[in-house]
């Protein structure tokens, strides 16, 4: 099983999606594979941080909401073959997320990578 890292903060623009980023690569670059996931819904900045986002096609309430299959969602970075991430959703409201869909999700995230970096 994988192992899950939360980076949180209660205040914004202390450098939370850098160090996911940042953090994601490192791991990355050591040979495990990763998924960075971006629950920022309505503002969606990891994938800008990462350059991967005009490659954003379907995004994580997309697959909460089983509109699309997580492997549609997850977008493998160009620079490290085990570096993938999650997009939050710019344009859907965070009310979108469930306990019951995040859990699945995650869940599926686990089965799929060594580690999942949560933004």
């Amino acid at each position: 099983m994988s192992k899950v890292l939360v980076v949180t903060s209660g205040k914004g623009g202390v450098g939370k999606t850098t160090t996911t980023a940042a953090l994601g690569a490192a791991i990355a670059q050591s040979g495990s594979s990763v998924c960075v996931v971006d629950f920022d819904v309505g503002l969606r900045n990891l994938d800008l941080v990462m350059g991967a986002e005009r490659r954003v096609v379907y995004d994580l309430i997309n697959v909460v909401c089983g509109d699309a299959k997580l492997s549609q969602a997850v977008i493998r970075d160009k620079r490290l073959p085990n570096l993938h991430i999650l997009p939050a959703s710019q344009t859907r409201d965070k009310d979108a997320l469930t306990d019951a869909g995040v859990a699945r999700v995650m869940e599926e995230l686990r089965e799929k990578f060594d580690w999942v970096i949560c933004d």
